[in-house]
Parts: C-alpha cells; sequence; structure tokens
C-alpha cells in the first residue's frame, strides 16, 4: 500500500509540474507573439488549405515567402473576378503572416471595394440581388478588418481602415460606426503625433452629419479650431458656422465671423464652395442666407480679388 501511496504522490506532482508549464509555456508563447518575436500558431485547417508542400515549407519557419506566392495567387483570383477564392486567400494569407498591415488592407479593400462594385456594376444581375451582395462584400470587407484589429489591437492602420469605410460616402456610410473607429485610431499607442491633429478633423467631420450630436460635433470643432492656427481650414470653418446656427446658439457664445473667416470675400468663396459640395451631408444651416447677404454686398467677389 505504501508503494502505490507513493506512487500516486508521484503522479500527482508529475501532472501538478505538467500543468504548470503547459501553462507558463502558453503565457511566454502569448508575449513572444504580441512582442512579434514569433508568429502565432496556424489556425486549423490551414494546413489542409496550404497543401503538403507549402504547410511544410510555412511549418520550416519561410511562412513570409509562403504568403507572398499566396498572395500573388490572390491577385490572380482578382483578374479573374472570383472573389470567394480570393477572400479563401487572404484568410490563408492573413493567418500566416497575422501582424502583416498591408494583407489585412488588400484583403479588406478588394472586398469591400472591388467585390463590391463589381457586384453592383453586374447587369447580369437583378438591381435586388446587385444590392445585396454590394452590401455583403462591404460588409466582408469590415469583417476582414477587424479580425486583423482584433489580432492587431495597437495597429492604428487597420483601425483607420476601418473609420474610412464607414465614412466612405460612395459606400454605405454609418457615421456612427466611424466616429467610434476614430476614436479607437486615436486611442492606439502606435499613431505618430503628427497625424493625432489629422484624425481629430476626421473624426469632427464624421461628427457633424450625426444630427443628433451636432451639439458635440460644435464643441469638438470648437476646440480643433481654438487649439491651432493650422485647423483653420475653409471646411472646418464652414462646418463651425453652420453648426452654431444648427443648434441655435446665442451671439455671446458664438465665434463671430470676423474670427472664423480671414475677411468677408474669402468668407463668401469659402461658403460657396462649401455649399456645393452639401450632398456630402455636412450641416447647411444658414450657409445659403449668408451667401445671398455677402453676394448682395459684395458683388461675386472672386478668390484673390
Amino acid at each position: 500500500m505504501r508503494i502505490v501511496f507513493q506512487i500516486v504522490v508521484i503522479l500527482c506532482v508529475l501532472v501538478a509540474f505538467g500543468a504548470a508549464k503547459l501553462r507558463f509555456e502558453d503565457n511566454l508563447n502569448q508575449e513572444m507573439v504580441e512582442e512579434r518575436l514569433i508568429q502565432p500558431s496556424l489556425k486549423e485547417g490551414t494546413s489542409l488549405q496550404l497543401g503538403q508542400t507549402g504547410a511544410a515549407v510555412a511549418l520550416g519557419g519561410l511562412r513570409s515567402l509562403v504568403a507572398a506566392m499566396w498572395n500573388l495567387r490572390a491577385f490572380v483570383h482578382f483578374e479573374n473576378l472570383d472573389w470567394i477564392k480570393l477572400e479563401e486567400s487572404y484568410e490563408v494569407i492573413t493567418t500566416l503572416q497575422p501582424q502583416t498591415t498591408h494583407y489585412w488592407e488588400t484583403g479588406a479593400w478588394h472586398l469591400h471595394t472591388n467585390a463590391s462594385v463589381h457586384y453592383n456594376e453586374n447587369q447580369d444581375l437583378s438591381p435586388i440581388r446587385r444590392q445585396a451582395l454590394r452590401k455583403l462584400y462591404i460588409d466582408k470587407g469590415s469583417a476582414f478588418l477587424e479580425e486583423g484589429v482584433r489580432q492587431n489591437p495597437q495597429n492604428w492602420k487597420l483601425h483607420l481602415g476601418l473609420a474610412r469605410l464607414w465614412s466612405d460616402r460612395f459606400k454605405l456610410p454609418d457615421f456612427s460606426r466611424a466616429v467610434n473607429h476614430y476614436d479607437n485610431v486615436l486611442a492606439t499607442d502606435t499613431i505618430p503625433d503628427y497625424k493625432i491633429s489629422q484624425y481629430k478633423r476626421f473624426r469632427f467631420y464624421s461628427l457633424t452629419r450625426i444630427p443628433e450630436r451636432q451639439r458635440e460635433a460644435l464643441e469638438d470643432g470648437t476646440a480643433l479650431f481654438r487649439s491651432t492656427p493650422n485647423n483653420h481650414l475653409p471646411n472646418l470653418v464652414c462646418c463651425l458656422f453652420a453648426l452654431q446656427n444648427a443648434v441655435q446658439l446665442p451671439e455671446n457664445e458664438r465665434i463671430p465671423d470676423n474670427e472664423l473667416f480671414p475677411d468677408e470675400k474669402t468668407q463668401y468663396v469659402w461658403l460657396s464652395n462649401y455649399w456645393q459640395n452639401r450632398r456630402i451631408a455636412f450641416p447647411m444651416d444658414g450657409v445659403e442666407e449668408k451667401r445671398q447677404e455677402l453676394q448682395a454686398k459684395l458683388g461675386t467677389p472672386r478668390p484673390g480679388r
């Protein structure tokens, strides 16, 4: 009985040691992946897609080479308009090289732009079918980028890809989603300092196109305008002018026109250009009235006169 007891104790110790070792190795492996010292393990089923030779090469440490070869294969699928095989190819490519931004961006672009436009312009399909497939592939492109973000949460370029996708008026814009993605861009540790002001402006432009958040947009835009003269840009200034009218801001709280615009001639030109882009869905409150007022006062001023 004593020998059996000793054997049981030894087995328990070995099992406990093995479990602790496995946990330690898993944590160490995860840390090394996050630090980009090693590549993540291949997804289940990827070896089958790669084939015997490709899997052997990938497992042998040449994953970047295999990914590049599959990228060339994906381009052939693009030329053949075979979107299903193209999507499958980029799933393999990003499994092999999940930390390479270019592959996530390119795969998503093929889906949300090339494939969606192809189906939208395919006259062999019914209008309802065209619209459904267009939306399907825009959503696929978004989902592809979201997976890239899940695997690379501090990659500001992938967050930016989502922000641009959902603020693109030529696709199916969702400005609330775009604002959230711009927030994620600005929250990353990797975004260059010189890009921050630019993407704060882009976030502001998306925010202005959400009617129920116009007061928030006005506050953010005012802060941007006052933060630096580099933000005294025609589009931002005209948005502020319209937003102050939209929320009926009291006169004593407004940024006066002579502070927003360099002079009345410039104000007329900027507001005229802004008015011509009204299909973009920026706020337009009071813009046409002010244009007419300035035109009556100044005639039809031209830039530089």
